[in-house]
């Protein structure tokens, strides 16, 4: 039995979601894992892992008419200073230093990652961020502030990993021999979804759109029916139907819908892929990786991007959404087998004594 420390990033679902999934394999074969967590990865996995799972200190973004604000994010973190020392060394003292791990697991999780290279205890970066700095990327000149500026964040998260397993949808050349790519991994929940095309089309986003807006924008498509999430309330005016929080109903909507309009997310995009939905993706301001989710995207023949929702980008979206994806050479699509496999040879190939069932 092999000791691990599963390290997760406290912002985005998709972490916590991703780490539920590994963990409760990894357990299940008879691994001894603690999971260090925080903010709403601390509340979700504490639902299936109970007290394996420790609070510690969580990096935060803030946000300012839907977009991120650098300054606003380093000024948030800066005043939680105090915290982050105090929530640090009671994980470290009471959790980790007599729990002697064989390897530490990160996902996006800076603290626990300095903590193990310290420590010279092996660790192993498991996330979808550090393909901004690891991997060959086609990159546009007129997104050059917010591409430097979350280079510098996730280069300056952590380093010095002895493996950096990379999440990704697309094929992407690799500027390090202690990386790889590895495909997306999709929820038991999704899994077990029949997918259909009903006509319908999904919206899920209410950063930067108000419901008098998107029923003056969806309802220039009247013979398109809208099933709109994010504003936890059950109400149908028009073409759009509003339905209130439900991870079960969102999904089971997603499934049969005919394509999706959402923010340009990881995770969401990753299940997309899965249950074969075209997307238009409108990426969050100042958050480069899904800006260039939606570069790709569009590029691979997966949807269209769009910086904003009006008339002309949803009928671009409109236009092609019952149209096939493409079967492109360079699209990589979720194989959770598979990336369990690729999980198990980096653990053999660090000499640990851990096996994945």
């Amino acid at each position: 039995m092999a000791k691990i420390i599963y390290a997760v990033a406290g912002e985005g679902f998709g972490h916590s979601s991703r780490a539920h999934l590994i963990g409760q394999r990894l357990i299940d074969a008879g691994n001894d894992v603690i999971f260090a967590a925080s903010e709403k990865s601390l509340v979700y996995l504490r639902q299936y892992f109970g007290e394996r799972v420790k609070p510690g200190f969580g990096l935060s973004f803030a946000y300012s008419k839907g977009k991120v604000k650098a300054l606003g994010t380093v000024k948030k973190n800066l005043l939680r200073v105090p915290s982050a020392v105090r929530e640090s060394k009671e994980l470290f003292r009471k959790h980790l230093k007599d729990f002697e791990p064989d390897v530490v697991l990160t996902d996006f999780e800076p603290i626990t990652a300095w903590w193990a290279f310290v420590k010279k205890v092996p660790f192993v970066s498991i996330d979808n961020e550090h393909l901004l700095t690891i991997c060959r990327l086609e990159h546009r000149l007129k997104n050059i502030w917010p591409r430097f500026t979350s280079y510098v964040v996730t280069k300056s998260y952590f380093f010095g990993a002895d493996k950096y397993i990379i999440l990704n949808f697309f094929q992407a050349p690799l500027k390090f021999k202690n990386a790889c790519l590895a495909p997306p991994i999709i929820r038991p929940i999704v899994t077990q979804l029949k997918t259909t095309s009903n006509g319908t089309i999904v919206y899920y986003t209410t950063i930067a759109y108000g419901k008098e807006q998107l029923l003056d924008i969806f309802g220039k498509f009247p013979g398109v029916k809208f099933i709109i999430y994010g504003f936890d309330v059950d109400e149908e005016r028009g073409n759009c139907l509003f339905k209130k929080r439900s991870t079960e109903g969102f999904l089971n909507d997603l499934a049969a819908s005919s394509g999706v309009i959402a923010s340009a997310g990881f995770s969401l995009i990753s299940e997309c892929l899965y249950l074969k939905k075209k997307m238009l993706l409108l990426p969050v301001a100042g958050q480069y990786e899904q800006m260039l989710n939606a570069q790709y995207v569009e590029e691979l023949g997966l949807g269209v991007q769009g910086k904003q929702l009006d008339q002309e980008t949803l009928n671009r979206f409109l236009k092609n959404v019952n149209e096939p994806m493409r079967n492109d050479d360079r699209i990589i699509w979720p194989d959770n087998e598979k990336f369990f496999g690729i999980l198990q040879d980096t653990f053999d190939s660090m000499s640990l004594p851990i096996k994945i069932s």
